[in-house]
């Protein structure tokens, strides 16, 4: 047969069809490959996910890191203990920077389960807690969170606080302060609002000057508090040796919190003159929800809320000094008729010396 014949039309159609399943083939692969993800080992992957995390919308310009008390022979004197959420979140984020700045620096403890805290923990050597104990609705337990709070703390004192309040190096002044207190008394617990902030675009930038622009545009803004939303909680390690399994982010434990110490006859203090946090966004709260029933009947389990306001509380902190801080007695923390609770344990003089 001459090779420049005409094919036949089955010979043309076999050729056809045969290029047809080629170029599909090639297309099929084409698109796997530019698909298919860069290869990359398990150690790359988890260094990627931090980078992700630890960025959180927030522009970082300080090199801080916690110290790892685990390996050095100094102690310290405050521990920092919060629940988080999962990250990434630049409030959070915000918040942690403004603890990891103050001097001296507290331990701090994650105890939490949420995606993306174990990143930021490793990326910034915060001592991570896992397996707290949930309810049904999957939100964390306070009694499992107060135990192991209670239990891991290596600080003198513990502040037990919001994952989003902003702390100024003011906050640990007075801490320096309480924990000379907690030398002197068995039990106490001092307890205080954050102020809310509409935070400025220009303070999502943390730099070694950030301290001092937040205090020069809003330490002194008037701003309302609430005398029940209480943003933080300090006191010594062992101040809890139980807790109702109440639900966190609901309301209740706060305000059971408080009548709990007054019917314990330990003195309450409340901190907001001398101690100022801000919170940088609202936590979400329900406030008709199971959960927050749920934590109604606990506290009436567990003694009730009355004098659980902080205007209840027997003792203000106030300054006396450069860096020196004094109990002051609440005259009228007996005049609202909530606060129906007596207390026995009595500092003896009106105004403490430098505590």
């Amino acid at each position: 047969i001459s090779h420049n014949s005409p094919m036949s039309p089955g010979t043309l159609r076999r050729r056809r069809l045969c290029l047809g399943i080629v170029i599909l083939l090639g297309f099929f692969f084409l698109s796997s490959v530019f698909s298919m993800p860069p290869e990359q080992d398990v150690v790359s992957s988890v260094v990627s996910t931090k980078q992700d995390v630890a960025s959180h919308e927030l522009d970082i310009r300080v090199s801080v890191k916690a110290k790892n008390w685990d390996q050095i022979e100094e102690r310290p004197k405050v521990t920092f203990v919060a629940c988080p959420k999962r990250f990434p979140s630049k409030n959070q984020m915000l918040g942690l920077m403004t603890w990891l700045t103050l001097d001296p620096q507290p331990e701090i403890i994650y105890i939490s389960d949420d995606p993306g805290v174990a990143e930021v923990a490793q990326e910034f050597g915060i001592k991570h807690i896992k397996g707290v104990v949930k309810n049904k609705y999957g939100t964390p337990l306070l009694d499992s969170i107060f135990h192991q709070a209670q239990e891991q703390a290596q600080g003198e004192i513990i502040v037990f606080l919001n994952t989003n309040v902003l702390t100024l190096q003011n906050f640990m002044d007075v801490l320096l302060s309480v924990v000379d207190m907690a030398r002197k008394l068995d039990n106490f617990l001092v307890v205080g609002p954050r102020q809310d902030t509409d935070l400025a675009p220009e303070f999502y930038t943390f730099d070694e000057g950030w301290h001092g622009r937040f205090s020069a545009k809003y330490i002194n803004k008037d701003v309302s508090t609430s005398s029940t939303a209480l943003d933080y909680f300090i006191f010594k390690k062992g101040f809890f040796p139980s807790f109702p399994p109440m639900a966190i982010d609901h309301f209740v434990w706060d305000t059971w919190i408080v009548s709990h110490a007054l019917h314990g006859k330990y003195p309450v203090i409340n901190g907001n003159e001398q101690i100022k946090t801000f919170r940088t966004s609202p936590i979400s709260k329900k406030e008709d929800s199971p959960e927050l029933k749920e934590n109604l009947s606990l506290a009436k389990e567990w003694g009730g809320l009355e004098g659980g306001d902080l205007s209840c509380a027997e003792y203000f902190l106030v300054a006396c000094g450069e860096s020196r801080f004094c109990l002051e007695r609440n005259r009228d923390h007996k005049n609202e008729k909530f606060c129906q609770h007596e207390n026995n344990y009595k500092i003896t003089s009106d105004k403490l010396e430098e505590i």
